[in-house]
């Protein structure tokens, strides 16, 4: 499969974002259009892959089948395409992807643009979805919600919005406001919209798309999630709103975060008519995202935290599990708020040291740089050449007693859990 995934990771050098009018002739040409299935559509800054995968849960819990499309891949590219559970196997990987790659080039040919390298996989995953014919589909946007590819479905059954934060300000606009409308535009004429109300901008930016498209809109706030007990292994909460009185839901999981990506799913899934508590329960228990304060080896707990509000979530949790005194281990890309999530773990007073090693990717931020910022932090650092370094060193710390918490990036997480998945037995 190598030569398709390095054909896919070429594409950036030849294409770029099309209109959602090629996108469209790309899916029909596919013969994609999956009409019989219910979609969900997802968008929002923060907790997206999260809340498909609670979501995912709940329905297969259910009885449904599911297939899934989601963004980045962490370790395989097969991750972004799932359908019940599994993801797609190599060899129907390579099958779907022969085919998009020849419709994109006889699009090329009859002077359409080629797909993105986003359009390429979404395209390939809802061929993927037409083949296998699951009930739902659930479809993780992109980048923002408005102009993406994704955005081209006409009738989703449900629209989640999750936490709307500050990131990719060079496309989405640098405020609150201009973020929400980009990721609101995902809203259709009459379609229920859960959404979580955190900032009152952000609510009003929300409030009006759901009046000029007479949608119907489910909004949570943090006042309807109660956490009742938290550890590093789990976490019970509460959630009372339009569908359930304080019932109580257990998750799998540290990130304090995920009750409300949970609560989000759980009421998306009261506006699908499911009822059933049992099978609710055990689809959030059930449910896991990988990178998401994650306990990849013992004592090493990796986050995909990559932006300012991220970052403070990460902490809340780090704190929660009684982390002070721990060590954090850290990388970033130099297009993200790097200073600002830095400036956050120094002022958090939790970590008494810092490992910093830059990413692979030709976007990362440089070793010199990452150790200027912590130390401008007043926190001790230990620069690495590699990741793979940097994971060596991790461990030697585990071994001395310390727990380690990765934060920073998505790509970092992901070149994190390869390097376990590699050396840790």
């Amino acid at each position: 499969m190598e030569q398709e995934v390095r054909y896919i990771y070429d594409i950036p050098k030849f294409t770029g974002k099309s209109s959602q009018d090629n996108t469209k002739e790309y899916i029909k040409r596919l013969g994609a259009g999956c009409s019989s299935a219910r979609i969900i559509h997802i968008a929002g800054t923060n907790g997206k892959g999260s809340v498909c995968a609670y979501t995912d849960s709940i329905l297969r819990c259910a009885g449904y089948s599911v297939g899934v499309f989601t963004s980045p891949h962490l370790v395989d590219i097969n991750e972004r395409i799932k359908v019940d559970g599994k993801q797609i196997s190599n060899e129907d990987f390579e099958m779907i992807f022969r085919e998009a790659r020849d419709v994109s080039r006889q699009m090329e040919h009859d002077g359409y643009v080629h797909p993105s390298f986003f359009e390429f996989l979404f395209g390939m995953a809802m061929k993927y979805f037409s083949v296998k014919n699951p009930d739902y589909i659930i479809l993780e946007t992109g980048l923002g919600g408005r102009l993406d590819a994704t955005n081209i479905i006409d009738n989703p059954a449900v629209c989640v919005i999750t936490s709307i934060g500050l990131d990719h300000v060079e496309y989405l606009g640098d405020t609150y406001e201009a973020i929400a409308a980009e990721k609101a535009g995902i809203i259709k004429q009459g379609t229920p919209v859960v959404w979580m109300r955190k900032r009152g901008d952000v609510a009003e930016v929300i409030k009006d798309a759901v009046r000029r498209q007479k949608a119907v809109s489910y909004m949570l706030s943090k006042d309807d999630i109660r956490i009742l007990y938290a550890d590093d292994k789990k976490i019970d909460f509460s959630l009372d709103n339009m569908y359930y009185c304080n019932e109580r839901f257990t998750i799998n999981t540290a990130a304090l975060y995920q009750a409300e990506n949970a609560s989000l799913a759980l009421t998306a899934a009261g506006v699908l008519g499911i009822t059933d508590i049992s099978c609710l329960k055990a689809g959030v228990a059930g449910a896991f995202w990988p990178g998401r304060m994650q306990e990849a080896a013992e004592d090493f707990f990796v986050d995909g935290a990559h932006n300012d509000d991220g970052i403070k979530a990460f902490l809340e949790t780090v704190r929660n599990m009684g982390g002070k005194g721990s060590i954090i281990f850290f990388s970033a890309v130099r297009d993200k708020h790097y200073e600002g999530m830095i400036s956050q773990i120094c002022e958090s007073g939790l970590f008494s040291e810092c490992i910093t090693a830059p990413l692979s990717d030709a976007r990362g931020l440089e070793s010199s740089v990452l150790k200027e910022c912590f130390e401008r932090g007043k926190m001790n650092v230990t620069a690495c050449s590699n990741v793979e370094e940097g994971c060596r060193t991790a461990f030697s710390r585990i071994s001395q007693g310390n727990k380690i918490y990765a934060a920073g990036s998505l790509y970092f997480a992901g070149e994190i859990l390869r390097y376990i998945r590699r050396n840790i037995k």
